[in-house]
């Protein structure tokens, strides 16, 4: 009997590690079935998270980087190379804010309206 499987990417937060396990299994007929089973860390058995296809790991040492994973996984969310990275749409949106005054006397005084 010939079988296919589709491997996904599964991260621990952890060890700070992403390994690809089994998902589906196809059987001779061309059927898909999932494969039932708890994902945990080979390594330190803890719970791993479902990363998506468009994931990238940040190395082991950037802690900063994982922690801002951790709200993402625990909430179910998935990379996809459709949706674009949550990061990258808050980075743009700190950057937009940051050339924004909060005052009319931050900006330089040459750029300040005559009224202020």
């Amino acid at each position: 009997m010939h079988k296919k499987d589709i491997a996904v990417g599964y991260a621990c937060l952890e060890c700070k590690k992403v390994f690809k396990k089994h998902k589906y299994t196809q059987d001779k007929f061309g059927n898909w079935e999932p494969i039932e089973y708890e994902v945990v860390c080979p390594q330190c058995s803890a719970i791993m998270y479902e990363t998506g296809s468009a994931f990238k790991a940040p190395k082991v040492s950037d802690i900063k980087a994982w922690s801002k994973l951790r709200p993402l996984f625990e909430s179910g969310y998935k990379f996809s190379p459709d949706f674009g990275s949550p990061f990258e749409e808050l980075s743009v949106v700190k950057k937009a804010l940051a050339n924004v005054p909060k005052s009319e006397f931050q900006k330089p005084a040459r750029k300040r309206s005559k009224n202020a």
